[in-house]
């Protein structure tokens, strides 16, 4: 087990804070505005760097988390310690969520439906995509049934350079998320983060 501080995560609650009111849902690096018929997608390349397994990683985002739905998540994680009951609190407000925002998937999996979805912009005019689920998405690593409850979260974040559809990111896959001492913690269940290269954004489909 290993238990580790991962900054991105405070975008989770900065965004939440900072954020204003998003206009429509419309993202401000897209011509269209994410729908389930219409939505975001990104392909990327996960390696697992514990057990050296690799493969291909779809992620579609079909909307964006609500200010009322970040608002309520991060106020939740900021009072969240690692106790069962709180992380059964904040795993039961993720599941509340609906619709989802997305899904992610492998070639031969059924997928996971994506809980959380924001973006934003970096000082350096990076685009940042933070998402979460209330699964443990395991397919690159081996999953130990008997602790999916503790470890029911899966965290992602993607960065692109200024300009640019093609980005890197991570991906936390089984994992606890808790407040101590002021500072945010994740905890992975027997696994290092994934790590998400050449993730590529698709371009929007043409308009007739």
């Amino acid at each position: 087990m290993r238990k580790t501080h991962f900054s991105f995560l405070g975008a989770v609650a900065l965004a939440a804070a900072l954020a204003t009111p998003l206009v429509a849902q419309k993202s401000p690096f897209t011509e269209h505005v994410p729908t389930e018929k219409d939505p975001l997608r990104f392909s990327a390349f996960a390696v697992q760097m514990q057990g050296g397994i690799a493969g291909s990683v779809e992620i579609a985002i079909e909307r964006w988390s609500t200010d009322a739905e970040r608002q309520l998540l991060v106020g939740m994680v900021q009072t969240t310690t690692d106790s069962p009951t709180d992380q059964a609190k904040l795993l039961k407000a993720l599941q509340d969520v609906k619709p989802r925002v997305g899904f992610i998937r492998t070639p031969n999996s059924m997928g996971w439906d994506l809980k959380y979805a924001h973006e934003d912009t970096l000082d350096d005019g990076s685009r940042r995509i933070v998402i979460a689920t209330d699964k443990p998405v395991s397919f690159l690593a081996a999953a130990s049934q008997a602790r999916t409850m503790d470890y029911a979260f899966s965290l992602i974040e993607m960065r692109f350079p200024a300009g640019t559809n093609k980005g890197e990111g991570k991906l936390l896959g089984q994992s606890s998320i808790s407040v101590k001492n002021g500072k945010l913690e994740v905890e992975l269940y027997g696994q290092q983060p994934t790590r998400l290269t050449t993730i590529t954004e698709q371009k929007d489909k043409v308009k007739k």
